[in-house]
């Protein structure tokens, strides 16, 4: 699978605010050298997503940086999930970072309590006082519509992520914010949930294709359901771009190998592991530090899905 292009410097907007809720309790027993990565994802996805292989790269790399040991938990089950908590509360970590989490997980908030140093890989709800670390999702998202109304596409479709995380519905509200300014009306037949999921990304391109024939566009919440989506187009015998231009979001590997290579939405994943590992490292030394945000700037990268072989 060929590898993803060097990432050059992104720019970032950071934010801190501070709570009396979230102020953490000095003291605390002797370090372990060890961070707990803390992964919902079911294992199928996480090591065939290159989202994750790249996050946890970055996670990985930074925290051998410091000398820290790299402790995976990956919670299946109840049981599973209830260990994880025993183990984080029991302070066997100095430090947690947290992947994927759902908007309804109480770990943020069982962190927080117990005083136990955390951040966040993704946005979480907005009543939780946590450090967190995200990419413009929202912005990214826009700025993907945009290009495919900047290239004459009219009708454009929307395959989005799991709405229960707070990334895929960023991404559902920035194509929206895009069509409402060019004013084009809200048209919710055109819109599918795939929850993340190429399989899922398959039957939601097929129910686009069936009810909407005329559809010359489509903005896809991650670059493998948009290989999905790709190949649903390819069986219809419909040409990308000319037919229907097709965008994804991450620019992962998979934007690279698809036919044809695929414009998606960039956004610094390994950047967004490392920076999540220095959050938590300031977190670590001053448990008064005030809980941090850090958004990192996406970038549109153009290739044939939408505007062929020029």
């Amino acid at each position: 699978m060929p590898q993803s292009p060097p990432r050059p410097p992104e720019l970032r907007v950071v934010t801190a605010f501070q709570s009396g809720a979230a102020r953490r309790p000095t003291g605390g027993p002797k370090a372990t050298g060890a961070i707990g990565v803390v992964v919902t994802e079911p294992t199928t996805g996480l090591f065939s997503d290159a989202y994750y292989s790249l996050l946890l790269g970055g996670i990985s790399s930074a925290l051998a940086e410091q000398s820290l040991l790299f402790v995976l938990l990956a919670p299946q089950s109840t049981p599973e999930t209830e260990a994880t908590k025993s183990l984080l509360v029991g302070k066997h970590v100095d430090g947690v970072i947290m992947i994927g989490l759902h908007a309804h997980s109480p770990l943020p908030t069982l962190m927080r309590d117990r005083g136990i140093p955390a951040v966040l890989c993704g946005r979480p709800r907005k009543d939780v006082e946590a450090s967190w670390i995200d990419c413009d999702n929202r912005e990214g998202a826009s700025q993907a519509v945009r290009h495919l109304l900047e290239i004459g596409r009219r009708k454009i479709a929307v395959i989005s992520g799991d709405l229960d995380m707070p990334s895929a519905s960023d991404r559902l509200v920035g194509y929206r914010d895009a069509l409402a300014t060019a004013g084009i009306p809200f048209d919710p037949t055109i819109e599918e949930v795939a929850d993340y999921l190429p399989d899922r990304a398959h039957m939601a391109m097929e129910r686009l294709m069936l009810n909407h024939p005329d559809l010359d566009a489509v903005f896809v919440a991650s670059d493998q359901m948009a290989v999905a989506a790709l190949g649903v187009l390819a069986q219809a015998r419909k040409r990308v771009p000319e037919d229907v231009a097709v965008i994804g979001f991450d620019d992962s590997p998979y934007a690279l190998s698809a036919t044809p290579s695929l414009t998606s939405v960039r956004q610094p994943i390994e950047e967004e592991g490392r920076e999540a590992v220095h959050v938590l490292m300031r977190e670590i030394s001053d448990p008064q530090e005030a809980p941090r945000q850090v958004i990192l700037q996406t970038k549109l990268m153009i290739r044939a899905s939408t505007v062929g072989a020029a």
